[in-house]
């Protein structure tokens, strides 16, 4: 009984282990799918897509331009969790 309940445990945590790498995504990546015209940059209407990162936006837009770049999303906390970067 026992050893079935940590085979059971083994098998969860390496499903969660691949689970995981399988999900995470570089900046290069994470802007390539947001940025639909190929500038760069993420606008506010390409963010829409994406409501997580239209609520953050302001807060990774650190330059107030209007567009974040890919420096600007791996610099903040958002993007630090997106793209599973330490902190």
């Amino acid at each position: 009984m026992l050893m079935r309940k940590l085979l059971n445990l083994c098998l969860v945590c390496v499903a969660c282990t691949s689970f995981s790498s399988i999900a995470s995504v570089t900046g290069v990546e994470f802007m390539a799918q947001m940025d639909s015209d190929d500038d760069g940059f993420i606008t506010l209407r390409e963010a829409v897509k994406n409501t997580d990162l239209l609520r953050e936006f302001g807060h990774i837009d650190m330059d107030e331009d209007g567009k974040i770049s890919e420096a600007e999303l791996i610099a903040s906390d958002y993007g630090r969790e997106v793209l599973s970067l330490p902190i």
